[in-house]
């Protein structure tokens, strides 16, 4: 019978406080000897792993754009190779976030739809699902995420949007200005899971970054990638552009945790909250 150790490893969140949307990087240090080790969080389990350059093990999880504002716990479950189990609990805080309302006017044709047109849209919808439900339980990413271009935001994340009067789903994405023909980056290491032509994203890449996290990459010019490539931060995979519904050259840039909603700009300020909270532990 395993044994159970309570706090017998010291869990940290990045932020202290979360925000809807948000994201958290967890890091724990215990015992040398751990051969397994994961995070829960809000009913979901994350993956953490050792991280040699930090010398921590480390797990990262969104929180959905939805989430309601209250304290939430972090709990860690680590197990070492006697089989003596390791536990550690942390409170989060996640706080409200007001979004804000855009009204828009677009041409009724992207807005109405025909029968025609709305099951292409069905079918896409259900396709993407599908893909943010499946795990690579493999970790891909590592150091900083960039962002994929350097525009200014447009419209930002979480945004409410009333289209042509009529109340539509939430902006789950950054859109970024650039002018068309812009070189699209990758944000961090991944695989291409999907190079297709949707509705509403137009010419579409979305990168799998592994343990659960993708970044999509809508409205391109043209995609300069195919599906199964391996990416490296940086690498170019496509050019901005205006397909799909959209008004104008820009990049709208997503990203998913565990299927939560989360901001992919959070994504760039953990990793720098990451790389100081380093650089303050060595100067100590």
């Amino acid at each position: 019978m395993a044994a159970h150790a309570e706090n017998g490893i010291r869990v940290e969140s990045f932020p202290e406080v979360a925000k809807q949307g948000g994201v958290c990087l967890v890091r724990a240090s215990g015992p040398s000897s751990l051969k397994s080790i994961h995070g829960e969080f809000h009913g979901e389990r994350f993956p953490i792993a050792f991280n040699n350059e930090t010398r921590f093990y480390e797990g990262l999880f969104g929180i959905d754009l939805s989430t309601s504002p209250a304290t939430y716990e972090i709990k860690v479950i680590a197990t070492d190779e006697d089989n003596k189990v390791y536990s550690s609990t942390l409170p989060l805080r996640v706080e409200k976030v007001d979004f804000g309302t855009q009204t828009l006017s677009l041409p009724p044709h992207m807005v109405d739809l025909d029968a025609k047109t709305l099951e292409r849209v069905n079918q896409e919808a259900r396709k993407l699902q599908a893909l943010f439900q499946t795990f690579r339980n493999e970790r891909l990413w590592e150091g900083v995420f960039i962002r994929p271009v350097e525009g200014d935001i447009s419209t930002g994340f979480g945004l409410n949007r009333i289209i042509n009067r009529q109340q539509r789903s939430q902006h789950t994405g950054v859109d970024l200005r650039a002018e068309g023909g812009t070189p699209v980056l990758a944000c961090n290491h991944g695989v291409v899971v999907l190079v297709d032509e949707l509705f509403f994203s137009g010419k579409s890449v979305i990168l799998d970054h592994g343990w659960g996290l993708y970044s999509m990459y809508f409205h391109l010019s043209e995609a300069l990638v195919k599906e199964g490539d391996r990416l490296r931060t940086g690498t170019i995979l496509g050019r901005v552009g205006s397909t799909g519904r959209s008004t104008g050259p820009h990049l709208h840039w997503g990203a998913r945790i565990n299927e939560a909603r989360v901001d992919p700009l959070a994504l760039v300020e953990i990793g720098k909250l990451s790389i100081l909270t380093n650089h303050l532990r060595q100067q100590d």
